[in-house]
């Protein structure tokens, strides 16, 4: 016999035509009422359903954790690089690239730059030809000399958004000249 919510009777009545049952009669503790049953069983799905969706970071932020680039560096799982700024720091605001105007972030290097991050939001590796015309050669090589090894670290800002931070040189060379070495931070969104 299939039943609806509605039909299903309180505790104390009697469903027409069933008789009842005396199995559970010694029991020293009152059974929970059918209804009170129901809503555990539904207010347990909406728990365990909200708990899946944060599992997911919808309701909050996920904890810093190191990253490893795609070339194999190592990520900083927080912002207090002491062998490379041991007096401390302030972010500071970027010089050019997509943040520019946007709160600090990031702190060091001449450049600080969403132009210096690869696809992937690291550093940018490689030689490229670049300019209007392609005039200038430019090699960009990630660096890991400061902050324990480190290559990056993450920064979050007073409105909430993470950024990680990448640092690296940018090495320049107009025509057939020699190169001039800009140290960079790349700032991309995480």
């Amino acid at each position: 016999m299939l039943l609806t919510f509605e039909q299903i009777p309180e505790a104390g009545q009697s469903l027409p035509g069933a008789t009842a049952t005396t199995a559970l009669k010694d029991l020293p503790v009152p059974l929970a009422r059918r209804r009170a049953v129901l809503r555990g069983v539904l207010l347990g799905a909406m728990t365990v359903g909200a708990a899946a969706l944060d599992w997911t970071g919808v309701f909050g932020s996920r904890a810093a954790r190191a990253e490893s680039a795609p070339y194999g560096m190592l990520g900083w799982d927080r912002n207090d690089c002491l062998d490379a700024y041991p007096a401390g720091y302030g972010e500071a605001p970027d010089t050019a690239g997509a943040f520019a105007g946007a709160p600090a972030a990031c702190f060091g290097g001449q450049i600080r730059s969403s132009t210096l991050c690869s696809s992937a939001g690291w550093f940018k590796k490689g030689t490229f030809k670049e300019g209007k015309t392609g005039e200038w050669t430019v090699t960009y090589t990630p660096y890991n000399g400061a902050c324990a090894g480190r290559h990056s670290w993450r920064w979050t800002t007073p409105d909430g958004l993470a950024y990680r931070c990448a640092d690296g040189h940018k090495a320049v060379s107009l025509f057939d000249g020699p190169p001039t070495i800009y140290f960079g931070i790349c700032r991309a969104r995480v």
